[in-house]
């Protein structure tokens, strides 16, 4: 066996499919977990001569580890974020909670109706950081 067809044999296998049969690998697999799946891939690339990923380091703002960056939104954290801002919450902390960038919180509320657009959402943002009252532009 050649690296190249072993190469194929784990990426098959990383996306969920059986390599002999061509059918998909049943949801109890062991290939079909996470984190085995990342090492599939590893493999995979090794395989063919290619860097393993270097992992980033976590977003560090103020001394706050923000865990949640690039990853997707869950509904629970949209509730959290939509009541949250409801109640008047400063939008840092909102942030700082649900272990996000300002950025993404600015972008959810304007995802969610909360904010008509961006760019009110960092003025709103920029005048709590100075500590300027101010309501908020959807109320």
């Amino acid at each position: 066996m050649t690296p190249q067809q072993a190469s194929h044999i784990v990426e098959q296998l990383a996306l969920g499919i059986d390599p002999r049969t061509g059918a998909p690998l049943s949801e109890g697999d062991a290939c079909t977990a996470p984190d085995v799946i990342r090492a599939l891939f590893i493999a995979r690339n090794a395989l063919q001569g290619k860097p393993a990923p270097v992992r980033k380091a976590p977003v560090v703002r103020n001394g706050v580890t923000l865990a949640n960056v690039g990853k997707k939104w869950s509904g629970d954290e949209v509730d959290t974020l939509l009541h949250e801002f409801q109640a008047g919450t400063p939008l840092g902390r909102i942030a700082a909670q649900l272990g996000r960038t300002d950025g993404s919180i600015v972008a959810r509320l304007v995802h969610a109706g909360a904010l008509p657009d961006r760019e009110s959402g960092y003025t709103l943002l920029k005048a709590q950081q100075q500590g300027t009252p101010m309501s908020s532009p959807a109320q």
